[in-house]
């Protein structure tokens, strides 16, 4: 025996049964009649969850990516300029005179190249950085350095290895 709650006639049912309903009447739910519109709305809300689950990927929070540094000469943005590069952003360190202090110092803990990791070393960094790592196969013809790596994007932190970001949790 079914309990109520369970308890659902399809329209199909019905009809072979000899039960006259209304043309708007679906099924019948628990005592309750439901009308096409109903169902084609509940439908369109499972289409659109479904959706929004299929297309609100998140991007992985450790991902491949690379430090690059590079010198604008000239007399305008002149200086060193610094990014991490994934495969879907850029984000700056370094940027048309704005330092991201907080990157910045744990970049240069990150990445030692006998530097004390302050804001006050940044600049002497990454003319260190583009030395130490030359970027060699490029058609730019600025000074510039990159490193292979990982990048955690929400602690902006940077490895040589994955399991350095994993381990450093």
């Amino acid at each position: 025996m079914r309990s109520a709650s369970n308890y659902i006639m399809r329209r199909s049912f019905a009809e072979a049964m000899g039960f006259a309903w209304p043309p708007e009447v679906a099924c019948v739910v628990n005592g309750r009649r439901v009308t096409w519109a109903e169902r084609r709305e509940q439908k369109r809300q499972r289409q659109a969850e479904r959706l929004e689950r299929i297309r609100s990927v998140e991007e992985p929070v450790i991902v491949p990516g690379y430090v690059w540094t590079f010198y604008i000469p000239g007399w305008l943005y002149t200086g060193w300029w610094c990014y991490l590069v994934t495969r879907h952003e850029q984000i700056p360190v370094a940027f048309r005179g704005r330092v991201d202090d907080g990157a910045a110092c744990q970049l240069m803990a990150d990445i030692p190249l006998g530097l004390l990791p302050m804001r006050e070393n940044w600049p002497a960094w990454k003319a260190a950085f583009a030395q130490t790592y030359p970027r060699l196969k490029t058609k730019d013809p600025r000074k510039a350095g990159s490193l292979v790596g990982w990048v955690d994007l929400l602690r902006v932190r940077f490895a040589r290895t994955k399991g350095d970001l994993l381990t450093s949790l």
